[in-house]
């Protein structure tokens, strides 16, 4: 008998695989439910993910215009701290011209680029780079914004 109930159960989880169900999905089906709490949700990650898009981007053409060789500290390792307020003004620039009602902090924006770059060349030791070693600027890019709303506007 106990093989009966092992076996039923081994059907089930093969027939009942489970599924993934992002956030965007859960709250999509809540709101078309009615909820309003959950429309407004969509919303705001469906203009979040214009914003991500805007910003991976530029993230990929900002470099092309800027003298990356002036940004290093030695062969190998970028000046992240000199990094820092390039990108951030370009990128509260970028939002701003999108409409986005953002402002910089410009007096944090040294304490930020400091913390930003000690971080990674410091205490990680390293930073984000391509195969052969050099940075990988588009990431940095990424990086630093995320950083500078992650943890410097929260600090």
């Amino acid at each position: 008998m106990p093989w009966i109930s092992i076996k039923v159960l081994l059907l089930l989880i093969t027939v009942m695989e489970p599924r993934s169900v992002t956030k965007e999905d859960f709250f999509r089906r809540e709101c078309e439910a009615g909820s309003p709490r959950a429309c407004e949700k969509v919303e705001n990650i469906e203009s979040s993910k214009v914003i991500q898009q805007r910003l991976t981007a530029r993230s990929e053409t900002f470099w092309t215009g800027i003298d990356t060789a002036s940004l290093m500290l030695d062969e190998k390792r970028p000046n992240l701290g000199a990094a820092y307020p390039l990108v951030m003004r370009d990128f509260i620039a970028m939002e701003q011209a999108a409409g986005t009602p953002v402002e910089l902090d410009e007096s944090r924006l040294p304490y930020c680029a400091s913390h930003y770059h000690n971080y990674w060349i410091n205490r990680k030791l390293w930073y984000p780079s391509n195969d052969d070693g050099s940075p990988d600027w588009p990431s940095i890019y990424e990086f630093i914004v995320d950083h500078y709303y992650g943890f410097c506007l929260k600090h």
